[in-house]
């Protein structure tokens, strides 16, 4: 009995090492998958960046604009870039007061509103530069460039929409997650 006792924890210990390693290597497959996933969306962004990029470069070279336009441009762009980064901290710390609003005890329907007009006021603010800003650099411009400048705007918006779209929709699952 003790021989077959003895080949029968082998045979159970072999089996039990075989378990292990097929445990482990489906963790790794998972991890393996896990990662290919993650990294194929940050190519496509960085893809998608690199074809924004190339589109606005093609779009200056076609304008021809003069140094002191691409200064005055330049200015506006920064200006424009600060005012922006001030107002998606704003947004930031309005969903950061919404999460901490929701997450107390007794949320009243008066703060969540007031809440979100706050915050919808931000982004009214935020599409308001931006319209301002891209006037800016229209009213710099001279009437040949203008009708260039109209004839991209299509595909230029259409980008950028897409681009929007990305980012909100990803935004929408951070905070469903959060």
């Amino acid at each position: 009995m003790s021989k077959v006792q003895n080949e029968l924890n082998k045979y159970q210990t072999t089996n039990k090492q075989k378990g292990d390693i097929m445990k482990n290597a489906i963790w790794l497959m998972a991890l393996v998958i896990s990662v290919a996933f993650v990294s194929q969306d940050n190519f496509a962004q960085k893809k998608f960046r690199e074809k924004g990029k190339e589109f606005r470069e093609d779009f200056k070279k076609q304008l021809n604009l003069t140094e002191e336009q691409e200064k005055k441009i330049e200015q506006l762009r920064l200006a424009h870039q600060e005012q922006m980064i001030k107002l998606r901290s704003d947004i930031e710390l309005k969903e950061l007061e919404i999460r901490k609003l929701v997450s107390a005890d007794n949320v009243t329907r008066s703060e969540m509103i007031k809440l979100t007009k706050e915050m919808n006021a931000i982004k009214d603010e935020m599409e308001l530069a931006r319209v301002n800003h891209k006037m800016d650099v229209y009213d710099n411009l001279d009437a040949n460039q203008k009708r260039l400048w109209m004839e991209q705007k299509e595909k230029f918006g259409m980008l950028k929409d897409r681009m929007k779209d990305k980012c909100h929709q990803r935004r929408g699952w951070l905070l469903k997650i959060s």
